[in-house]
Order: structure tokens, then sequence, then C-alpha cells
């Protein structure tokens, strides 16, 4: 729900009506509490709490924290305005973005995105995992300038630029799909790996990257759309290996994730990936996971574990 939708929503729990607007009868929020749980009644001009104590139960135990992080978040940009309607989910990734400035953790991809002349759609990619996002909303990219204490982003950009988490005396290279790793390099330098970001699809500087020799391995988000990168991926560096995933399998549905698998009801043609650029074992998980309509996660895994088994270095060496 947007932002106007959410104050709304709080100003039942706190006040017990709202004024009624027509935008809010589309909110399946309000549906749910009208309709369903006939915890409101909604008038021409206001909505009303029919179930004073069911409805701050039911409020307070799903929305209030959101409420509050959602707020302060808003608060401290300068962005909690009439005009916001910045998305929920929207908000909770810029309160992420925001705390990982502050630890610190996001300050050399700061600088990296400065050095690249990274465009609005690449940093959109990085943290929205859609390079349009930010193309909806010009609040919306201001909210994160503001976060990254950045003022402008490119037009264009050097496509050959490849974010990189360099460590000494590196035993191997992690390419990943997403940002997640990088965001938290200290672990993969202790055990000496390198973390790659391409930046999704944007794979074709791949050709003129230097692996000097050293094993090189994938890592993705186990859906249709990551696992169709690691094809492209593959093209350019034949050598890649794609790693196993350890993480668990997560509803497509209940996430609302919007990777979907092809052929739903076939699941040995594999959501139309090429079986040979996949193991036995990767052809049975992915036809376990299109059955169960799941996904797997990136951040979901344990890279340095994976990497273990794959001999990268062994368990008396690996640094927790």
């Amino acid at each position: 729900m947007n932002w106007q939708t959410f104050k709304s929503l709080h100003e039942l729990y706190v006040e017990g009506k709202t004024r009624y607007r027509s935008s809010l009868d589309k909110e399946p929020v309000f549906k749910y509490y009208a309709a369903q749980a006939k915890e409101l009644l909604i008038t021409k001009n206001e909505i009303l709490v029919r179930n004073k104590t069911s409805f701050e139960k039911s409020y307070s135990s799903r929305y209030l924290d959101k409420y509050n992080v959602c707020r302060k978040l808003l608060d401290d940009i300068g962005e909690n305005t009439p005009q916001c309607r910045f998305e929920d989910t929207d908000i909770l990734c810029l309160h992420e973005m925001k705390e990982q400035m502050e630890a610190g953790l996001l300050q050399e991809i700061r600088q990296q995105i400065i050095d690249s002349n990274e465009t609005r759609r690449g940093v959109s990619n990085m943290f929205f995992k859609h390079e349009k996002h930010l193309d909806t909303s010009v609040a919306l990219e201001r909210a994160v300038k503001t976060i990254l204490q950045i003022e402008t982003f490119a037009d264009t950009r050097d496509h050959q630029y490849l974010y990189v988490m360099q460590c000494l005396h590196p035993k191997a290279i992690v390419l990943c799909e997403n940002l997640y790793f990088l965001k938290m390099p200290e672990k993969a330098r202790n055990n000496k790996v390198e973390l790659w970001y391409a930046g999704g699809r944007n794979v074709e500087k791949l050709k003129y990257s230097n692996h000097r020799n050293l094993p090189i391995y994938y890592m993705c988000d186990w859906d249709h759309d990551g696992l169709d990168i690691y094809r492209s991926v593959k093209e350019k560096l034949p050598q890649i290996q794609l790693l196993t995933p350890n993480g668990a399998g997560r509803s497509i549905l209940l996430t609302e994730h919007r990777s979907l698998w092809r052929y739903p009801d076939s699941p040995a043609l594999l959501s139309g990936l090429e079986a040979d650029l996949l193991t036995g074992e990767q052809q049975q998980l992915i036809q376990t996971l299109i059955t169960e309509d799941k996904w797997i996660v990136e951040e979901s895994n344990d890279l340095m574990a994976l990497l273990q088994v794959d001999k990268v270095f062994s368990s008396s060496t690996r640094h927790k």
C-alpha cells in the first residue's frame, strides 16, 4: 500500500475513523477489513471502526511496527509530505539502505557508483531489482540520492565497469547476480574470495574481464530470470560454475515474486533452461522448485559453506 493509504489506516487505529476517499475502496487492506473481517464501516464521508478492540489487536500485530519504521524514515529524509505516494515496500527498502549507509556497509559501493558514472537504471537495479523502478518516481529517486549522498546519476555510463570487492591473495571469484553479498564483503575477504557484480543482465562486459585463472563461480536467485542470466554469463565466461544453493525455497505466490517459472505443468522442461549447463542435482532442484512453485533468494545462502563444498578452501581454513 502507498504511504497515504498507510496513514489513513493508522488514523483508524489512533482515532477510530478517517476521511473517506474513493481510492481507499480499491485498496486490498481496506477491502479485507471492511468486507472480510467486518471491522470497518464505510460511509459516504467517513470510514469508521466497528470493533475497536478487534481492529486494534489486528493492526498492532500486523502493521504498527512497520508504520513507525516507515514514518521515521520519511521524517529523517524529509519526504513525509501530503504528496508522498511511496509504496510501503519501497520505504522499507529505503530504510534498509539508510541503515546500511550509517553502518558503513555501502561506502565502497557508493564510491564505485560515483566512479563508474552509474545511471538511474543501474542504481535502480541494484537496490530495487528492477532497472526501471526509479523511472516512475522523481521523489523516490530523490530519496535514494539523499540516502546515498549522491547529487546526481549519470545519463550514460561506462558499460565496461565491473563492481569488484577485492581482497588480498584471492583463491576464488564469485560473480553475484545481486548486490547483497557486496554490501558485507568482510566474510568473503577473510576467506580470500573476491566478489563481482555486473548488474543483472548487463553481462557483455564479462568478455573483457580478467579472472587471472582463478576459479570463478556464479551466485544468483534460483528463479527463471536468475538462471537465464547464468546462460548469458556462461557464453561470456565458459569456465564459470553455477553454485547450487543451500538456502530454503520460498513461495512465489506469498512473496509476490515477479520471476515466474516457464512451463509449470512440465517441470522436466526446466523452465526452458539448457539442461547441459546444469548438473543432475541442479536439474532435480529446479524441477522441485517448479513443482512447488518456489524460488530461492540469493541472500538466503551461506556462500562460504557453498565454496567449502566446492573445495575452494577446507573447513580448517574457513573463517566464519
